[in-house]
C-alpha cells in the first residue's frame, strides 16, 4: 500500500488527500529543523497532525528533517547539531501525543532531506547519522532511530558517493525518482531508483520510493505519493498512533 509525504500540516491537507485518492498506508512529514510548519511547532499542532493521521485510517507517522541545504555541506559539527534538533523534536511529539508509540520492532526510518541539494559532504553525514543512531530515546537505553537518506540516486551532485565514503551508515534511500505518477490504490509497479543501478555500490538498499511528486503529477491535494520496497512495509518502520489523542 502507497502512503503519502506533505509538506503541510496533516490537518490542512487530509480531507483534500482522501477525497483524491481515497487510501493511504502511512504519513510522513516533516520535523525540525526544516523550512516548513514542524509537527513538533507546538503541542497542539502535534496532537491534531496525529489525530487526523489517525481519522484517515493511516496511524503510522514517518519523520522527514530538512536542514538549511547549504549546511549539508558542512562541519560534522553542524551535522551533529542538526541531529540534535532532529532527536530532541522526536522526543519532544513522542512525549506531546500520549498515544504516540514506537514501533514494534524498535526500528524507526529516520530521513534527512538532500532532494534539492548541491552537496552532501562526507563529514556532515557522520555527525547527522552518528547524532541520530547514538539517541537514547527517552532514556530507556534504546537506540531505535536509523539514519535514512531521502535523495534522487543518479543526481550528479553526492549523495550515495558520499555513503560510500562515510564511517557511519545509512539504513536505507528513499529514492525521488523516476516519477511516473499514478495514485495510492494502484500504485506503480516498484521501480525505485538505486545508487548501484546509479553507478555507486555502496550497499545501501533503496526502501522507498516517491513516485508521484505533487508539482509534477498535478495532484490536487497537497501531497505527495510514496512506496514502500516489496520486501518491506512502510508502517513498521514508522511512529503508530493507537488512538485518536484529541
Amino acid at each position: 500500500m502507497a502512503g503519502f509525504d506533505t509538506a503541510g500540516t496533516i490537518q490542512e491537507v487530509e480531507s483534500a488527500a482522501m477525497s483524491e485518492f481515497s487510501k493511504t498506508a502511512f504519513w510522513l512529514r516533516y520535523f525540525s529543523p526544516c523550512p516548513y510548519t514542524a509537527v513538533n511547532s507546538s503541542s497542539t499542532n502535534a496532537n491534531d497532525e496525529c489525530a487526523a493521521a489517525y481519522e484517515s485510517g493511516a496511524p503510522y507517522l514517518g519523520p522527514i528533517t530538512s536542514p538549511t541545504q547549504s549546511r549539508l555541506s558542512g562541519t560534522e559539527a553542524d551535522g551533529t547539531a542538526d541531529a540534535n534538533t532532529f532527536t530532541n523534536a522526536l522526543y519532544t511529539v513522542y512525549v506531546d501525543v500520549g498515544p504516540l508509540v514506537l514501533p514494534t520492532n524498535n526500528e524507526l526510518w529516520c530521513w534527512l532531506d538532500q532532494e534539492y541539494s548541491t552537496s552532501l559532504s562526507v563529514d556532515y553525514w557522520n555527525g547527522w547519522s552518528n547524532g541520530v543512531a547514538s539517541y537514547n530515546f527517552a532514556d530507556t537505553g534504546t537506540y531505535p532511530l536509523l539514519p535514512s537518506l531521502y535523495c534522487d540516486p543518479c543526481a550528479p551532485y553526492p549523495n550515495c558517493s558520499t555513503l560510500l565514503d562515510a564511517t557511519y551508515p545509512c539504513y536505507g534511500i528513499w529514492s525521488s525518482e523516476p516519477e511516473p505518477c499514478g495514485d495510492t490504490e494502484n500504485p506503480p509497479t516498484w521501480d525505485g531508483d538505486t545508487c548501484s543501478g546509479c553507478g555507486v555500490d555502496n550497499g545501501v538498499n533503496t526502501n522507498m520510493w516517491q513516485y508521484g511528486e505533487q508539482t509534477v503529477c498535478g495532484y490536487s491535494a497537497d501531497v505527495d505519493l510514496d512506496l514502500g520496497h516489496p520486501s518491506l512495509v512502510v508502517a513498521d518502520y514508522c511512529f503508530y498512533i493507537s488512538s485518536n489523542p484529541n
